[in-house]
């Protein structure tokens, strides 16, 4: 299978599978969306900044055009007011992860091969190309305890490191016909995970992030994994399977699938976060326009807030257990959506 295909098909095709004993009557609601807010231009991905109350927002202005000026939007972490852009000229901005320790926010320019590392405070920004030239990537991730940042490339099967203090591509870890997409570090175990949508052994590769070696591959069995999120106390990896419709819930130990929790036929769940201090694993489940929560000791969803947008990637503020989530803008038909290119903030209401 070439990777043309399998782009596609981890895109579009969506295996309809059905919650049986998965999920339990929904309780009150322990959410409520507190603010939206409609910004310019499309929506990707978003981080939230706890030292400075600030959510960031990549997208590039509509029609993908390399000739117009693109901007990262800064809101309020309260009421999503916009309260600056930061220009990224003819650069287009997809991925954004933050390094907090520095306060540098690292972008992704899929389109341009490249990726830019912005310090917040001066706007001082420099361009870290890739070391190949048809690089694609997707996801960016930092490691906060060795200030080195990682990047998922499926147009070169591998994961670049780029070195914080230089602002440099030191190398890459490399693994010949993956097809990286997502991404996550745990530092203290000194892995790099990537998720490889090459095959139907939904493979997700491990890397020692002192030696760049791939130590080892845990196969999750759903095709096309896609974003990951950790456990770092119990060493559990969350994966969203869109395709299959499910998080697949792995021990970080033995690679041992643990559980995988279906979310209901034609629900496509992408971006994930886990709230460690509630035990809670939030996923954006793009085609059923939903944010699900999972109970992470029962494996069971226990709510779905709708999002009347497509929801891609989600932010936790880890203090007060708020989540702050961009919405996509059309589906796959190119249908529009009541909240596209937004920004939501969904505050945990503690009992």
């Amino acid at each position: 299978m070439n990777k043309r295909t399998t782009l596609f098909l981890c895109a579009f095709a969506l295996q309809g599978l059905i919650a049986l004993g998965q999920e339990q009557d929904m309780p009150d609601m322990n959410y409520e969306i507190a603010h939206t807010q409609k910004l310019p231009n499309e929506v990707y991905q978003l981080v939230y900044n706890p030292t400075n109350h600030k959510v960031y927002v990549a997208g590039p202005k509509k029609g993908f055009n390399r000739e117009a000026e693109n901007f990262i939007y800064e809101l309020d972490g309260g009421d999503l007011r916009i309260t600056d852009s930061i220009s990224v000229g003819k650069n287009l901005p997809f991925g954004i992860a933050l390094n907090n320790k520095t306060q540098t926010l690292y972008v992704g320019h899929s389109l341009q091969n490249a990726i830019s590392a912005i310090d917040i405070q001066s706007k001082k920004q420099t361009l870290i190309p890739s070391a190949h030239a048809k690089s694609k990537i997707r996801e960016l991730v930092v490691d906060e305890s060795t200030n080195k940042i990682y990047v998922s490339d499926h147009g070169n099967p591998s994961i670049w490191q780029v070195d914080g203090k230089t602002n440099k591509h030191e190398k890459s870890l490399s693994h010949d016909k993956a097809y990286l997409l997502g991404l996550n570090v745990d530092s203290q175990r000194q892995r790099v995970y990537g998720t490889d949508g090459q095959d139907m052994k939904g493979n997700i590769l491990v890397f020692n992030t002192a030696t760049g070696e791939m130590e080892k591959s845990f196969q999750t069995w759903s095709y096309c994994p896609m974003n990951i999120a950790l456990d770092l106390k119990a060493n559990r990896l969350f994966v969203s399977q869109s395709n299959d419709n499910n998080i697949t819930v792995v021990d970080g130990n033995t690679g041992n699938i643990v559980d995988k929790v279906y979310l209901g036929y034609d629900t496509s769940p992408i971006g994930l976060a886990y709230d460690a201090a509630n035990e809670l694993i939030y996923t954006a489940n793009r085609s059923k326009q939903e944010v699900a929560i999972i109970d992470a000791k029962t494996y069971k969803v226990i709510e779905r807030i709708p999002t009347e947008g497509l929801p891609n990637t989600i932010s936790l503020d880890q203090k007060t257990g708020t989540i702050y989530v961009t919405n996509k803008e059309a589906g796959r038909n190119g249908e529009p959506v009541e909240n596209g290119n937004t920004v939501m903030k969904i505050n945990y209401k503690r009992g």
